[in-house]
């Protein structure tokens, strides 16, 4: 029996649980959660990186869905650039928060609390664009459901922008290895705001063959955190200005050895 969920998800209920579980774990870590991603100046990089390719990517007066959106960094950086911004997710504080930064900012963002799973609820053919950082893709369980939602709502041509974490992490396995410890697995549990959740890890070629390649062409992949680990950054702040230029070389050459990868596709 399938059922929606008061989260705008569409499922069974085991799927309705895990729509519960994720936005309660965000509602908690809503307003703490940019505050913590400041204070790792890999994630603080990789989010400016991401800029950087939506200023390329995305028209400044596009229409984009930011699917993912959190407390809407993201979403927040396109709508001073100009664009007319939805934001949705699971997650009810989150929006909150994404809004009350919003209006401080003097910026029209629309929020809609939303499930991944239920996007074919929004019109078709509106966006221009669609994006998801910082892992957001990591929580969605039925990814080919999800791009077939994503290539009804954009335009032609329209731009996905997935920023997600990888399978295999180069620097997570070169500090196992300098421990003495076997290189394993990357852990499938997370905690965030006192609530565990499931991650999906992804190989970033297998997943484009997988979820997205009949519906879109990949126009650019390449990964980032490559050697630019946010503990050797913090030990030697100083090398920064050295490490993030080197990473984003190495990170394009082997698109498939970052913490993350980000993935570019343009709908057929």
């Amino acid at each position: 029996m399938r059922r929606r969920n008061r989260h705008g998800g569409t499922g069974t209920p085991r799927v309705a649980e895990q729509h519960m579980s994720i936005a309660t774990a965000y509602d908690t870590a809503a307003r703490a959660y940019d505050a913590q991603l400041a204070q790792n100046p890999v994630a603080a990089w990789m989010r400016r990186e991401l800029w950087k390719h939506y200023a390329r990517a995305i028209a400044p007066n596009a229409r984009v869905l930011d699917f993912t959106a959190g407390t809407g960094a993201d979403a927040m950086y396109l709508a001073r650039r100009g664009a007319q911004v939805v934001a949705s997710d699971v997650s009810p504080g989150m929006l909150e928060e994404l809004k009350r930064r919003a209006g401080q900012a003097e910026l029209e963002i629309e929020t809609r609390v939303l499930a991944a799973d239920a996007l074919d609820r929004l019109d078709a053919g509106a966006f221009d664009a669609a994006i998801s950082s910082f892992a957001g893709i990591n929580t969605i369980e039925n990814l080919p459901r999800l791009a077939q939602h994503l290539a009804q709502l954009l335009k032609p041509r329209g731009r996905v922008i997935l920023h997600a974490l990888n399978s295999f992490c180069l620097w997570e396995t070169l500090n196992q290895l300098a421990h003495l410890c076997a290189p394993r697995a990357r852990s499938a549990r997370t905690r965030i705001g006192g609530e565990f959740i499931t991650l999906r890890f992804h190989q970033p070629q297998q997943l484009y063959r997988d979820a997205f390649a009949s519906l879109f062409e990949l126009r650019e992949l390449y990964a980032l955190s490559v050697i630019a680990a946010p503990t050797w950054v913090l030990r030697a702040p100083r090398l920064a200005p050295l490490i993030f230029p080197i990473d984003r070389a190495v990170g394009r050459a082997f698109p498939a050895a970052g913490d993350f990868f980000v993935l570019d596709l343009e709908k057929r």
